[in-house]
């Protein structure tokens, strides 16, 4: 079982200051833990109530933590039974790893750019939609939510562990981007007409917000999804789903059937 100061640790690891200060976080869920457990990602420790263990048997070596301990522990309004304690790797070797299952090679040639994603799990959204792509990195400004927030982990569905997210100053870094960058928003070029160069930044925008002005200043272009119904908007995962792929397969990353 965990000691009381394990557990007062793994506790402070849900609020952001302590994950940055100690460089470890706490990743919850069955899957997510195989998946960590196999990886190269160093686990500290993992932690199973009883119940989860007679129910999944598990083949990653654990201790046994309380359902109490559990629910001190635990992000989520349910908890799943099952926690890893886990020390984070340098993001250059995330976006650096090798992966023999891609279909494309983004590498260099097309970049995911988050302007204030606030919501958890669009991040983890937009992680796990990025692995989908092949992409092994995310830029996004430095007030975006953490990518090792426990709602944005459990969202990426393991997809964190192939996907790192860079903060950084955003303006700063659309100054120094050799490419052509591009914003999603309500009011621009179609999607589907436009044509995109090689080397190609999408710039997608806050889920209440959009893209901040200053950005949009330093945009190349703006392209949208044409509207047919009344919905108001979409949110910052589905809309990116919808350009990447169009652009992907334009700039002959994809297959364009």
């Amino acid at each position: 079982m965990p000691s009381q100061s394990q557990l007062k640790y793994l506790s402070s690891l849900k609020l952001s200051k302590f994950r940055q200060k100690y460089a470890q976080f706490v990743v919850e869920g069955r899957k997510a833990v195989e998946e960590v457990f196999h990886s190269r990602w160093k686990v500290l420790g993992i932690w199973c109530t009883v119940e989860f263990v007679e129910k999944h048997k598990p083949v990653f070596p654990y201790e046994i933590m309380t359902i109490a301990e559990n629910k001190k522990l635990s992000a989520m309004e349910t908890p799943p039974g099952v926690l890893a304690w886990v020390a984070m790797l340098p993001i250059d070797e995330i976006i650096n790893q090798k992966s023999g299952n891609k279909s494309a090679d983004t590498s260099g040639e097309f970049t995911l750019v988050l302007d204030g994603i606030s919501d958890p799990g669009n991040l983890g959204t937009l992680i796990r939609l990025a692995d989908w792509y092949g992409l092994t990195e995310i830029i996004a400004s430095n007030d975006s939510v953490d990518c090792y927030n426990p709602k944005v982990l459990s969202a990426t569905m393991g997809s964190f562990l192939r996907v790192g997210v860079r903060y950084v100053n955003l303006l700063e870094w659309m100054s120094a981007y050799r490419g052509t960058i591009v914003g999603a928003d309500m009011a621009g070029e179609s999607v589907y007409d436009c044509e995109v160069p090689p080397t190609t930044a999408l710039i997608i925008g806050s889920e209440s917000h959009g893209l901040r002005a200053d950005v949009k200043a330093q945009l190349h272009r703006v392209i949208t999804i044409p509207k047919v119904g009344q919905a108001e908007s979409l949110n910052a995962g589905i809309a990116a789903a919808i350009v990447m792929d169009n652009l992907l397969r334009k700039m002959q990353i994809l297959p364009s059937k």
